[in-house]
């Protein structure tokens, strides 16, 4: 995913010069690759704790090559990575929702992800992976099973 265009602020604590708090704004675009594959279109409202954390707060839109449309939300954590760069490392909760037949099996999944943003090209990127509980006595008795990929 691309930030299209984002404002990033820091005005709490300027009266002491200790302006660690935080918050921004940005959209962008993306593609979607793997189990589902298409286009995404994002905005992305995060805060910034006094730690240095980020914390994203994405809703958005992905468009299948079929033409379908999965809304999706990312919440989570942004933490920077001692490497070389601005780079941050990022784990999330991933919500993915939709009246898609094929995919209405994603409205019930709790999906977690992990990625990593590149702060000077403001690029980042999430992987993500479906859990599915082995302690449940039986599937879900709303919406629709996990496909049996992700029961192993």
């Amino acid at each position: 995913m691309r930030y299209t265009r984002a404002s990033w602020h820091r005005p709490y604590g300027r009266a002491t010069g200790q302006a660690e708090e935080g918050l921004g704004f940005g959209f962008g675009d993306g593609e979607a690759a793997g189990e589902i594959e298409g286009t995404v279109f994002w905005a992305n409202y995060p805060r910034r704790r006094e730690d240095g954390v980020w914390t994203p707060n994405l809703r958005g839109l992905v468009t299948t090559l079929g033409g379908e449309e999965i809304l999706v939300a990312i919440h989570g954590q942004s933490v920077e990575e001692a490497a070389p760069g601005r780079r941050r490392a990022i784990l999330a909760r991933v919500e993915l929702t939709t009246e898609e037949e094929s995919y209405r099996w994603l409205n019930t999944s709790f999906v977690i992800g992990e990625g990593e943003i590149d702060e000077e090209r403001e690029v980042w990127w999430v992987e993500t992976y479906v859990c599915v509980s082995d302690r449940a006595q039986g599937p879900p008795a709303i919406g629709a099973e996990p496909p049996e990929r992700f029961r192993r």
